[in-house]
């Protein structure tokens, strides 16, 4: 679940921090920031929990159908399959041709090899590896879509927080942001850390940093893009 976790946190944690840096930067009230905050939240997360499993299914679906494809040909051509594995083995792999020959005869020695071999066939020729029968689109896109409004609440909440203790006036705006930004940036990092902690792919810190900045660049983006809009129209007002 790490590839949903990681898809849906961080996009949902950049996506609505942006809109909050969006409007921040406009100085429009405490309330417009929760309400299009959460509006947002809501609808992106549902497009991106239904995007993960219509993506996820039809990726299983074409790995499946090469398989089965694969499954046929050798079924009717096995000599020929047997052949095409051989170059494969030679001229991706770098086998000699005698010791690739040995290799892919003993992997079609027996019937009871031929699913073995039509799945290393996937690995070696098409370049994926064969799905499994426990694989559930429909679970990842839930994965993502609970990891994105978890993760992307996470700002929002700050903000309820303030408007419930009464810092909905103007003169807190930079205040409110400021804690915003800290605590999304930690979020990131976090977000980011686990990542690799759990992967065990690259430094951990590393990751969180690079999680941390990529989150930052967005938001500093929307800020601008708000900010500069704002003063744009108060011109035009003028």
């Amino acid at each position: 679940m790490i590839k949903s976790i990681v898809f849906g946190g961080l996009d949902g944690i950049i996506t609505t921090f942006a809109i909050v840096a969006a409007v921040a930067g406009a100085s429009l009230d405490i309330r417009v920031i929760i309400l299009l905050g959460f509006s947002n939240l809501l609808a992106d997360a549902v497009s991106m929990g239904l995007g993960d499993y219509l993506s996820s299914s039809a990726e299983l679906d074409y790995q499946r159908q090469e398989c089965k494809k694969e499954m046929w040909e050798f079924t009717n051509d096995p000599e020929g399959e047997k052949g095409e594995m051989i170059e494969l083995y030679v001229d991706k792999l770098g086998f000699s041709e005698e010791d690739a020959r040995k290799v892919i005869e003993v992997y079609t020695s027996k019937p009871e090899y031929a699913e073995a071999f039509v799945d290393h066939m996937c690995t070696v020729e098409l370049e994926f590896m064969p799905p499994g029968d426990d694989e559930n689109p429909a679970w990842d896109g839930f994965v993502t879509f609970c990891s994105f409004i978890v993760f992307g609440s996470v700002p929002m909440w700050l903000y309820v927080i303030f408007f419930l203790a009464g810092y909905e006036d103007p003169e807190s705006d930079g205040i409110r942001f400021a804690v915003a930004c800290v605590v999304t940036a930690l979020t990131l990092f976090a977000l980011g850390f686990i990542k690799a902690y759990i992967t065990k792919m690259g430094s951990a810190l590393r990751s969180g940093a690079l999680m941390m900045m990529n989150g930052s660049l967005a938001a500093a983006s929307a800020y601008l893009v708000g900010w500069g809009l704002e003063e744009a129209l108060n011109v035009d007002q003028c």
